[in-house]
């Protein structure tokens, strides 16, 4: 009960403030667990994400990708050390770019 307590303050901070940076269209999704793999040229994939009518398990994060750490926007290196934990991957179906991750601590 307490961790779904937990996953609903987070999920509303992230629903509160996640429509700054993104472009339509856009899906968000919810990871409890974040599978990210970031290069030092701030380019990378993340994995396990979840689409509905999407084919794809997998998007691609850019240069022009947005990293949110409490709603302030960071480095976008720091979302590596998210990996493992709760985020909120907000992305284009279309063309599978991760538009932001956010997260709080």
């Amino acid at each position: 009960m307490k961790l779904t307590i937990k996953i609903l303050c987070v999920v509303s901070v992230f629903l509160s403030s996640y429509a700054i940076a993104e472009e339509h269209p856009f899906v968000p999704h919810v990871t409890h667990v974040l599978s990210i793999k970031l290069s030092n040229d701030r380019t990378g994939i993340i994995k396990n994400v979840e689409c509905v009518g999407c084919d794809f398990t997998i998007v691609n994060i850019t240069p022009k990708t947005k990293a949110y750490k409490n709603g302030i926007e960071v480095d976008l290196l720091e979302a590596k050390m998210q990996a493992g934990k709760p985020a909120l991957v907000s992305f284009n179906p279309e063309t599978r770019e991760v538009q932001t991750i956010r997260w709080s601590e």
